[in-house]
């Protein structure tokens, strides 16, 4: 039976520019980058010669963001749009979602739509949702509580 999540991952092709964002722009609290190869990852990820770097993002709630860069073999780029089969997406709930999809539209981020308020979302009546595009164009969702508008 599970317990509970530890962690999620998600992929970048550039490290350095998912750490920026992450921890500069969304201000997760970030640990020093790591770099791994050898047996271990070999044996855990079932990847001969592999090599990656990565960096945990501690999330308000305890979980973690696990961010990996692959040295060695660089992987694909793909598809990432929602509709996608098999393509994730992290949906964040934040105190003032017009404020971030202001300041964040400031420092470049793209966003797929402005705050939408309305309308039955998974977490309920009412919730304000947008969606926005992360490193490498993965679908990052904000969420802000109708009881916070």
């Amino acid at each position: 039976m599970v317990k509970y999540v530890q962690h999620f991952g998600l992929t970048v092709s550039n490290l350095d520019e998912a750490r920026h964002f992450f921890h500069d722009l969304l201000g997760l609290e970030a640990t020093e980058v790591r770099e791994t190869s050898g047996e271990r990852p070999e044996t855990i990820l079932g990847i001969p010669k592999v090599s990656l770097r990565l960096c945990l993002f501690k999330l308000p709630d305890g979980n973690n963001l696990e961010v990996i860069e692959y040295l060695n073999p660089r992987g694909t780029k793909l598809d990432l749009r929602t509709c996608n089969p098999g393509v994730p997406h992290i949906a964040f709930v934040v105190d003032d979602i017009q404020k971030m999809y202001e300041d964040l539209g400031a420092k470049g981020v793209k966003f797929v739509n402005p705050p939408y308020w309305g309308g039955q979302s998974v977490a309920g009546p009412g919730w304000g949702v947008c969606f926005l595009r992360g490193p490498d164009g993965i679908s990052i969702e904000l969420m802000q509580s109708p009881k916070e508008k």
